[in-house]
């Protein structure tokens, strides 16, 4: 096998992994979701999904990593001893491929609120134009154009394949452990003013208060597939993670801080963002563009909220960041295990690839918007295909592998590792694993694809 750094230390792991599963999936994409599918509605199943899947999904993806101690491909063949079951492998690393091609371009667009933020560029309002009007005008024209979303993707795609090429513990450890907790301070500093705003009360009930009426298949579908994509499952993430992890280490106890922080930051980002919509009349479905129309205006209203602007945005940016170190970090070892080359090239060949699939879904959101696949475009069928097909198929065939090939015994063996003895909740995870996770993820995937709306 390849050498490989590996973690140092459990906080280093606890911040990688968290650092992997908080990005854009809890601030950006979260609050999106949660608007179009009804809030409440979505936030109960989202939660649900996370306790009742996700958790024993993570453990599953991490003892997986650690007994095979290789890249995200071979280590279904390694755990089942059948190379067959690789394919699912090559799925996930497809899978983390197509996202990172357009996670770059979002992060990208941060790059953009950043830097025209710390200019003071974007705050400076034309006389007679509407506040609301004049962020819906600076997005739809940056993120419509082809050559500044492409430079600011690779400038994206970029830095982090330098944080890639320094390995585990001088680059992404490293950098999670000191960026992850600054993200934690901004968000409660901000939603500290946002409880100020006259939104704030309709946003809680938006959030919180129960609508069962409003839970659909299609809801449904789209909240677990949401825990997935936030908690970076069914891409071979956290597989690859595991990997590194040292057998001293409990990874039941790791996995549970990894979602107790991933399901806060998602929460924030709620109350951060809708106290806002509320506020000022904005549209709780406006998709992926909320968190840059909406943002803007609160900050516009703050006290030093230029400053509280360019901090927001620059968070949003290292918390996109550390998610993509794992998406590069998937590809990269695979790569470099399958040729032996060293990580510096494996590194720039996956920037190359990632950055060219860029351009055409880039292209797609500017010049070439007219051509579409099934009525969306590039961006959106990708987002559609990754977040409903991909990544809910792999983490079927996860759960399959551990409870059903890799068995019961090998499962809780890996996980009472770290002075942990197997118990109840490790037995109900396997239980889970077994007979819960899979049918239910397959008879909502079939729903979805049938079109079934209630």
């Amino acid at each position: 096998m390849h050498n490989r750094d590996t973690f140092a230390s459990k906080i280093g792991i606890v911040a990688a992994a968290a650092g992997s599963a908080i990005g854009l999936g809890n601030i950006w994409k979260f609050p999106y979701m949660a608007g179009k599918y009804g809030g409440s509605a979505f936030i109960i199943i989202y939660l649900l999904a996370i306790l009742l899947m996700g958790f024993p999904l993570i453990c599953a993806e991490f003892a997986m990593g650690r007994k095979a101690r290789t890249n995200a491909v071979d280590t279904f063949g390694v755990v089942t001893s059948k190379k067959a079951w690789n394919i699912i492998g090559v799925v996930a690393v497809l899978t983390v491929f197509l996202i990172s091609t357009f996670y770059i371009m979002i992060t990208g667009w941060v790059i953009y609120y950043f830097v025209t933020t710390l200019t003071g560029k974007l705050y400076h309002i034309p006389v007679g134009i509407e506040v609301a009007t004049y962020f819906d005008m600076v997005f739809n024209t940056m993120s419509s154009s082809m050559w500044l979303p492409l430079i600011l993707a690779l400038i994206a795609v970029c830095a982090t394949g330098f944080i890639n090429a320094m390995g585990i513990q001088k680059g992404v450890e490293k950098y999670s452990k000191l960026l992850m907790p600054v993200l934690f301070i901004l968000f409660l500093v901000l939603i500290g003013y946002s409880t100020t705003l006259p939104g704030f009360k309709g946003a809680i009930s938006f959030l919180f208060q129960p609508d069962f009426s409003s839970i659909t298949p299609s809801v449904i579908i789209s909240a677990i597939g949401q825990a997935f994509f936030s908690l970076s499952l069914g891409m071979g993430a956290l597989i690859t993670y595991g990997s590194y992890i040292s057998e001293k280490e409990n990874i039941r106890s790791i996995g549970a801080q990894v979602v107790i922080a991933d399901t806060i930051i998602a929460l924030f980002s709620g109350l951060l963002i809708f106290p806002a919509v509320f506020t000022y009349n904005l549209e709780p479905t406006a998709g992926p563009a909320l968190i840059f129309m909406s943002l803007p205006q609160v900050f516009l209203k703050m006290p030093g909220g230029q400053l509280f602007s360019a901090l927001f945005f620059l968070m949003i940016f290292v918390a996109a960041l550390t998610s993509l170190v794992s998406m590069l970090e998937i590809q990269i070892t695979y790569i470099e295990e399958k040729t032996k080359w060293s990580r510096k090239k494996a590194t720039a060949v996956v920037v190359a690839a990632i950055s060219l699939g860029s351009a055409l879904i880039i292209g797609g959101e500017g010049p070439l918007s007219f051509i579409t696949i099934t009525g969306k475009s590039f961006f959106d069928s990708l987002d559609y295909l990754t977040n409903n097909i991909t990544i809910p198929l792999v983490a079927v065939f996860t759960a399959i592998i551990v409870g059903w090939v890799w068995k019961k015994n090998a499962f809780n063996k890996e996980l009472a590792k770290g002075g942990h003895e197997a118990n109840t909740v490790d037995h109900f995870f396997f239980f889970l694993l077994k007979w819960v996770i899979p049918p239910t993820i397959l008879i909502l995937m079939i729903a979805l694809l049938l079109g079934v709306q209630a």
